[in-house]
């Protein structure tokens, strides 16, 4: 097994980099939050790593902690999800929105993602927590993480879905104000502040 490549970024694209190792290079397909994480442009760079053989040849994964791996782990050993779709939930819902959505059984979140149909979706939800029972949510690793118990984090991103937005945006939206004020997860405030997110988004986008 390769647990990890370090070397510089010699090419970036939507879901993979190419890292160069002693003058051979690596693609590696990764999430988009790994993507986003590294120091893209001709930098030094460490990948953790899974190699997955297959006929006529292999492909390798890479993640930017332990813990995202270890999710990985846990999605691909549910029947059904192969690394592609692993990884695709983790870039779609990240770390966290794969734990929450696992321990509140919201099988709708992960039928939300491109590729997985309901039925897996709520395979996932009932095969998940267990899988992820060994993952440590403590600790330095955990910390400044909105955890599925946070105040207000279920309850605002369902009044965002039923506001009209999908289940993906309204998740991302209320994790990333979440994040930003840990210290203030009322429902009405996160409300207020994913709506200003998605929002602010969307003008983005548009320019």
């Amino acid at each position: 097994m390769i647990n990890h490549l370090s070397g510089t970024i010699f090419e970036h694209g939507k879901d993979y980099v190419v890292i160069e190792c002693g003058g051979i290079g690596f693609k590696i397909s990764v999430t988009a939050s790994t993507l986003k994480g590294l120091p893209i442009g001709n930098n030094s760079a460490t990948i953790l790593t899974h190699l997955q053989l297959r006929d006529g040849g292999s492909d390798l994964f890479g993640f930017s902690s332990e813990q995202e791996r270890e999710i990985f782990y846990a999605l691909t050993g549910v029947a059904g999800v192969g690394p592609k779709s692993g990884m695709s939930v983790l870039s779609v819902l990240g770390e966290n929105g794969v734990i929450t959505g696992a321990l509140r059984g919201d099988a709708k979140l992960f039928a939300s993602v491109p590729g997985i149909g309901k039925k897996l979706a709520q395979r996932m939800v009932s095969e998940l927590p267990d899988r992820l029972k060994k993952l440590n949510q403590e600790g330095d690793e955990g910390a400044g993480k909105v955890t599925p118990t946070s105040s207000g984090v279920t309850e605002a991103i369902e009044a965002l879905v039923s506001l009209g937005f999908s289940r993906v945006d309204a998740h991302n939206a209320i994790i990333h104000v979440s994040k930003a004020n840990v210290e203030n997860n009322e429902t009405e405030k996160l409300i207020k502040d994913g709506l200003a997110h998605i929002y602010a988004n969307t003008r983005s986008a548009t320019r």
